[in-house]
């Protein structure tokens, strides 16, 4: 039993690896992604970045929380990688409409 045991601890601990490496990995397209909005889209105005904010989102890799969602000044700058208000990712209504199939 204490086998089992150690191979949920293992499981576990992969899990938590692999939301951190997700995690990071979202935080470093997202600070990307402002660059290029403020050099390419606000070019010519003052709109600069104006640190963060952080919310949880739920993936297929299980919930990512505390994720750092950069913004700008002027509260223009929106993520691609999710809506304003989404917190969880499309897996989920994918996953649910392909159970469910009408003949």
């Amino acid at each position: 039993m204490s086998k089992s045991i150690s191979n949920i601890d293992w499981m576990n601990q992969l899990e938590n690896v692999i939301r951190e490496f997700v995690k990071e990995k979202l935080e470093l397209i997202m600070k990307e992604e402002i660059q290029t909005f403020l050099e390419m889209e606000q070019e010519g105005t003052s709109n600069r970045r104006n640190g963060y904010y952080h919310r949880n989102l739920d993936t297929q890799y299980g919930r990512i929380e505390g994720l750092s969602v950069p913004r700008d000044r002027n509260g223009e700058f929106q993520t691609q990688l999710f809506a304003p208000y989404q917190r969880h990712t499309g897996w989920l209504e994918e996953a649910s409409s392909g159970c469910i199939k009408v003949a």
